[in-house]
């Protein structure tokens, strides 16, 4: 039940209760009600949620209602939210319900220990006293997107900006950026506010980016890429076994660095987390390798997927190892990530790496990067 809907601000908490009644246990009950804000100042956290368990044990949350809420604005809200709950007296959980959240902001909420529910049923609602756990996804597109004209994070153009933000230490401009990635001004601008705001590149206004959220980043491209989905991939069996498909790779210097090995093989190199068994590499005719290696075509059971690439970015950054090509880290773990079975798993493990070591794989400006 909802008490004192005496503002104009509870038609947002007032829905979120009502879908949080419905998911909670046998006995448990919720309850709204309004704070009278402060004479100095109409901080966050006008409204509360009251949570109480079978056994009598209840939670006061502090409420924040945001009619939108960017990645961006995340970062700024912690503070006076914490200020908010220092007024009912102490730690007390942080609660935010807007109309949609995108996943980005979701995870940094949850980064914030700030938890979230939003009218579509993303939600994500944690508390000690009384131990209380819900996690819910809901839609993963703003079902009634108010902005237009903003440049989106999906595609070639926006693959080759974020590869060389991920690639390249910063600092950099726009024009610097656009020249090295072949982009339009214009567009790689449009792209830089949008990064700004989902808080995945740091910027002052109008001027360079300075720095560059590289897990953020990467698993933020994933929303709008799949290794095997966006390249076109055919699927094939090597009758000796990868093992021995690698080696007469090596052995014939035409073919070993033409292909850009990635995914699994690419990533165990570098950091093994299990023995790989998909082969998935680059190469703009999957056919001719076939031919040349005795590659059978296989809907089922394949271990080797060729990838016809969606853009030559995925010959960018390539190293040379063994008499054999493999595609740039960067690349690598964006396949990893947005791949299945195992190599998510890889590719978080390869993300760790890259953090962890940088010089070895990250160019120290634009001018010196690997092309």
């Amino acid at each position: 039940m909802v008490g004192n809907p005496a503002k104009s601000e509870t038609f947002l908490i007032d829905p979120a209760i009502s879908w949080l009644e419905g998911r909670l246990p046998r006995g448990w009950s919720v309850e709204g009600s309004n704070l009278p804000a402060p004479d100095e100042d109409a901080s966050p956290a006008n409204s509360t949620i009251s949570l109480k368990a079978q056994n009598g044990t209840f939670a006061t949350i502090a409420v924040e209602e945001k009619q939108s809420l960017s990645p961006r604005g995340v970062l700024s809200l912690l503070p006076p939210l914490a200020k908010a709950a220092r007024r009912l007296g102490g730690n007390v959980p942080l609660l935010v319900i807007a109309p949609w959240l995108s996943k980005r902001t979701q995870e940094l909420l949850a980064e914030q220990e700030i938890n979230y529910i939003d009218l579509t049923g993303n939600a994500l609602l944690r508390l000690d006293n009384p131990a209380f756990y819900l996690q819910s996804v809901g839609a993963s597109r703003n079902p009634a997107p108010a902005e237009r004209g903003r440049a989106q994070l999906r595609g070639a153009k926006a693959a080759r900006l974020i590869r060389l933000l991920v690639d390249v230490r910063p600092p950099y401009g726009v024009r610097e950026l656009a020249d090295a990635a072949d982009l339009a001004p214009g567009y790689v601008s449009r792209l830089l506010d949008t990064l700004y705001r989902e808080a995945l590149i740091e910027r002052s206004p109008r001027g360079p980016v300075e720095s560059v959220d590289i897990v953020g980043l990467l698993q933020r491209w994933t929303s709008s890429y799949d290794v095997f989905k966006t390249n076109d991939v055919a699927m094939f069996i090597a009758p000796e076994g990868v093992d021995q498909l690698l080696s007469r790779l090596a052995a014939d210097p035409g073919a070993g660095t033409r292909i850009a090995i990635t995914g699994s093989f690419a990533a165990s190199r570098i950091t093994p987390v299990t023995s790989p068994a998909l082969l998935t590499a680059y190469f703009e005719f999957p056919e001719l390798v076939a031919k040349e290696f005795g590659l059978l075509p296989a809907e089922e059971g394949a271990n080797v997927g060729i990838l016809r690439p969606f853009d030559p970015v995925v010959w960018r950054g390539n190293s040379l190892e063994g008499g054999l090509r493999y595609a740039a880290p960067s690349q690598v773990a964006v396949d990893c990530l947005s791949g299945n079975g195992r190599m998510p798993a890889e590719g978080e493990a390869l993300l760790e790496w890259m953090l962890a070591n940088e010089s070895e794989w990250r160019d120290d400006s634009l001018g010196t990067r690997n092309r």
